[in-house]
């Protein structure tokens, strides 16, 4: 009788045992939890410090410092020398910091979706894998998407046009396009500028679908060592300044800066059009934020 009431407290404790060591796991790993927690919290304060920092560094210098790519003279402001340094207008991600990263692109050097130049967007459209058919019907359809005109001989039948300019390459999936060509109309296009074409700030993708192999790789190995001039640019490409055509950057800037700290990574994209010698000198176009 003894020995089996002996079992039953050893069973008992046990069994305390046990909950406790499971109480003391949760409670562990609770307080893990709320250790990580708090620590993505300060990690994220501190990538949307460094992001404010950056965007508003970058700002300060897009208004100040001359972007002419004819230009040699000092910075204005010498703490902007490195980012000066390191910057370009075609996209191309650079290092601001140890914590961010940044993309400068000219809206220029992108093509306007809104009233497209239909062989420079036919040959992106190529180059994204459209055979040439293909690549000028689908051309069309978006100019006809857009058009006001009631009626289009290239649309489907099942689709109804917009006829208003475009506000997300997105809508574009109503015409049939399928990924591929809507992220290089997402890197190549843009719905936020008008006006003439800057080749020369163009991301190296729009570079290659416009351009010979041979051209294009030229053009790109001497851009990134910052060794392109206007004259070799133009006579390489056969890109020279007419009615809509110009080899100089704009005012209208797509900046995406990227901040990492830890294991908080925050991702904004902003659409400037910079003004310096009119009362209202910025103005944010649009703001994407991650």
């Amino acid at each position: 009788m003894q020995r089996g009431i002996s079992g039953i407290a050893l069973v008992q404790v046990l069994l305390i045992v046990a909950v406790l060591s499971i109480l003391a796991l949760y409670f562990t790993q609770s307080a893990r939890n709320q250790v990580h927690n708090a620590t993505l919290m300060v990690d994220k304060a501190q990538a949307y410090v460094e992001l404010h920092n950056a965007e508003a560094n970058i700002l300060y210098a897009l208004l100040t410092e001359d972007k002419n790519p004819q230009s040699r003279k000092q910075t204005v402001n010498q703490s902007n020398s490195a980012l000066i340094a390191n910057w370009n207008f075609h996209d191309k991600e650079f290092k601001y910091n140890e914590y961010v990263n940044i993309a400068l692109q000219d809206l220029r050097g992108l093509l306007n979706l809104h009233y497209p130049n239909k062989q420079r967007l036919t040959q992106l459209l190529t180059y994204s894998g459209l055979n040439d058919y293909d690549a000028q019907l689908t051309s069309q359809q978006i100019i006809d998407w857009q058009s006001l005109d009631a009626r289009s001989d290239y649309l489907p039948n099942n689709v109804t046009a917009r006829h208003a300019a475009i506000h997300d390459i997105s809508e574009l999936k109503h015409l049939g396009l399928q990924p591929k060509q809507l992220n290089a109309l997402q890197a190549n296009t843009t719905q936020y500028k008008r006006g003439l074409f800057n080749p020369m700030t163009a991301p190296d993708s729009l570079l290659n679908a416009l351009l010979s192999n041979d051209v294009a790789s030229h053009v790109i190995m001497l851009r990134n060592a910052k060794q392109l001039t206007v004259n070799e640019f133009a006579q390489v490409t056969g890109f020279h300044e007419s009615e809509d055509i110009i080899l100089y950057p704009s005012n209208l800037f797509k900046v995406t800066l990227q901040a990492h700290v830890g294991d908080a990574n925050i991702k904004k994209v902003i659409y400037y059009h910079l003004q310096p010698n009119k009362q209202l000198v910025v103005n944010i176009v649009a703001v994407k934020a991650q």
